[in-house]
């Protein structure tokens, strides 16, 4: 490939800070609150001219991974609940009681950059939008500085400890440090799609009963003929996402959010990323058509809104002193170093976004014919016997989690860089389970928190565990 020489040039420094973190998403928001309210002078940068990451960039319509399968037991407390409590105070969501008992929380997605705003702000952290971390400087194996790029030019910040909230790993790909990516077999990583918001449907006139599985055959068939290249809602049941509903009192009257759309790639590879976006925009705009001329009740359903960036899942993990493992999911395992809990399952959606019979995961009962090479070769690797009915083997057990170890956010490379959200030290498996937003608001929690205490002596693994653990709990964390 050609190859161009960029002259030398300096980089204005433009602030020099305790704690620096890159991504305001679901990860970043609660790192960056931490670290300031422990003292740290911090520095969030976000892409983007609003918070939130995939809560509003995705439209992802629900924070996940708030309470343990089969009880009421809150799986998030502290800053993530604080938001979300928040955000139900000015009528953007539900009482937090209420949606830690439905199992998620959906939300206005303005509500939430608004609430972010104002909490991150009112903190007292440095916020620089519409700037990207396209570079990270490493001396002495330390990060020293990011570069940022900008409307304002090429410009720096310095740090003692960094955090990337980025979902992605850039910074940790940018250092040098070492990372996976995808799953361990061949690199592939889940797919991925968009979420997008609709209106105009008569839910009395929805199909149930015999009418509902004659149009589910229907649509299965559409998606098999290739007349439309999406999954499809199983109606009846989740025909509108109706548990996710944006129906909040006052706002949003007769919206809904689907997830209805699946695309295989990289999204660290910018040409996956643009393919994707083409492709999810334009299955968006069949499926709604294939549901005015098929479903009863929606022939005026028409698209409110689809999402600024595509819905991402999996891309980058960091390599980091410790690792969370699909064992860990499925054993409920506990640690005496956790900083953040998660009670969610083993939810791997087809990498090779696949979608046919309704089924868009990745499981032992998957229906697809001829199947993948994972399937036929790593059969006894892939998670147990399941359907979307019966999960068995896929969850924690009742009541219980698994615990996020403070090892899996350190790199094992650069002792003051950490991860905060889906890109923490995790295999396939425990990935797919803890990138619900809920269990990466816990995590960014105990990141920041962490990071303000290191900035001293820029050794995020060396802090004390134990005291970490006591100010989380202090801060209503649940740890």
């Amino acid at each position: 490939m050609p190859t161009i020489t960029l002259p030398e040039r300096e980089i204005p420094v433009i602030g020099d800070y305790d704690v620096v973190v890159a991504g305001g998403g679901p990860g970043g928001i609660p790192a960056a609150v931490a670290a300031a309210r422990a003292g740290a002078k911090t520095l969030l940068i976000e892409r983007y001219g609003y918070l939130g990451g995939m809560a509003t960039a995705g439209l992802i319509a629900v924070i996940l991974g708030i309470k343990a399968s089969g009880t009421d037991e809150p799986m998030m407390g502290g800053i993530g609940e604080e938001l979300c409590r928040e955000m139900h105070s000015i009528g953007g969501a539900p009482e937090y009681e209420v949606a830690v008992e439905r199992g998620g929380l959906s939300f206005d997605p303005e509500t939430f950059k608004l609430v972010s705003d104002a909490m991150v702000l009112g903190t007292g952290v440095d916020l620089r939008l519409h700037s990207w971390a396209v570079d990270t400087i490493v001396e002495d194996g330390l990060v020293s500085a990011l570069v940022l790029e900008s409307k304002s030019g090429r410009q720096a910040v310095t740090g003692r400890v960094f955090i990337d909230a980025t979902g992605d790993g850039d910074l940790v790909w940018q250092a040098g440090a070492d990372f996976t990516h995808g799953r361990e077999f061949d690199g592939a990583m889940m797919a991925m799609g968009s979420m997008f918001v609709f209106s105009g449907v008569d839910q009395e006139r929805l199909p149930t009963g015999d009418e509902h599985d004659a149009l589910l055959e229907r649509a299965q068939q559409a998606v098999t003929a290739g007349e439309i290249n999406a999954y499809n809602p199983r109606w009846g049941r989740n025909p509108l996402n109706p548990g996710w509903d944006r129906t909040v009192p006052g706002r949003r009257a007769n919206e809904y959010v689907a997830n209805a759309t699946r695309f295989a790639g990289d999204c660290t590879d910018v040409e996956d990323l643009t393919r994707g976006e083409v492709q999810v925009r334009r299955d968006t705009w069949d499926l709604i058509d294939w549901w005015r001329r098929n479903v009863p009740g929606m022939e005026n359903a028409y698209l409110v809104q689809s999402p600024p960036h595509i819905g991402l899942r999996e891309s980058r993990q960091m390599v980091g002193h410790d690792i969370v493992t699909g064992e860990d999911v499925v054993e409920a395992r506990t640690r005496e170093d956790a900083v953040a809990r998660c009670p969610y399952w083993i939810d791997i959606h087809c990498p090779l976004g696949r979608t046919k019979n309704s089924t868009h995961l990745c499981y032992k009962k998957c229906p697809n014919d001829p199947p993948c090479a994972i399937y036929e070769e790593r059969y006894e690797d892939l998670p147990g016997n399941a359907d979307d009915e019966h999960r068995e083997g896929l969850y924690p057990k009742d009541g219980l989690w698994f615990d996020i170890p403070w090892g899996s956010l350190v790199s094992a490379d650069i002792p003051n860089l950490l991860a905060a959200g889906r890109n923490i030290s995790a295999d396939h498996h425990a990935m797919s389970a803890l990138r619900v937003m809920g269990t990466c608001m816990a995590i960014g929690e105990a990141a920041g928190e962490g990071a303000a205490m290191a900035a001293d002596s820029q050794d995020a693994a060396a802090i004390d565990v134990p005291e970490l653990q006591r100010r989380l709990r202090a801060n209503g964390a649940a740890v």
